[in-house]
């Protein structure tokens, strides 16, 4: 049931993000002049990251769990901690402070960023073992706390502008609001990973189908936001 369950979060998850990256691509001459060129390059990276850190699956599909069975790559924790969770924080943080007018804004979110980084590296150095088969919770809050405060800070800037009035066209609004969700959303079921057994088919089910619904939501409306905004040039 678990491993059924996981499949299904799967192919649907992939789905979606190959709906958003397809939009990006078909739009990309609308953006191509602006940095939304690398939110959608980004995009793309996620389908590929996503494909990539499925190796346990198709191991198992192919009958070669074996090779990776007992050794640090049996669990793919290390790859999504790195490829998403990290890059993930480091990109949008950097791609919301784009639009800050503020400098002070932007040194905050800067130095965080490279706070950030030096926790990822201290964590491979002293906890090596432990990377390979979990996700950090610090390293959880740490992005959550960084993509809190690069949604706020943008949001808190759109209040005072006069751009207030046609929000709606920027995609910088609908990435700040949809990202602020997903991550508020999401976060707290890394707290409650120990129930994530086959003993607790409960957990299992509410746990990915909260996924899923968060997901759907993010990369559908990463596609929405692509096809209603207007590209703004620097």
């Amino acid at each position: 049931m678990k491993e059924f369950l996981e499949n299904y979060y799967s192919i649907l998850t992939k789905s979606f993000e190959l709906i958003a990256a397809l939009t990006g691509v078909l739009l990309y001459s609308k953006y191509k002049n602006t940095p939304v060129k690398y939110f959608i390059w980004f995009l793309v990276w996620i389908v590929f990251l996503e494909i990539v850190g499925s190796y346990p699956r198709y191991l198992k599909d192919l009958e070669l769990f074996y090779l990776i069975e007992g050794t640090i790559l049996e669990k793919n924790y290390w790859w999504f901690t790195i490829s998403w969770t990290s890059a993930a924080t480091l990109f949008y943080s950097w791609f919301l402070s784009k639009r800050y007018k503020s400098i002070f804004f932007k040194r905050i979110i800067f130095y965080a960023r490279y706070l950030y980084i030096i926790v990822i590296i201290l964590t491979i150095i002293f906890r090596f073992d432990s990377f390979f088969i979990k996700r950090e919770t610090y390293i959880n809050i740490l992005s959550l706390s960084i993509i809190l405060l690069s949604s706020i800070f943008y949001l808190y800037e759109l209040l005072n502008s006069e751009k207030l009035f046609d929000f709606y066209s920027s995609i910088y609004f609908y990435v700040s609001a949809i990202i602020f969700i997903w991550w508020l959303v999401t976060t707290p079921l890394g707290f409650f990973e120990v129930y994530n057994t086959k003993q607790d088919w409960g957990y299992v089910a509410i746990k990915w189908t909260i996924k899923l619904a968060a997901n759907i939501f993010m990369y559908l409306g990463f596609a929405i936001a692509l096809v209603v905004s207007k590209p703004e040039y620097e």
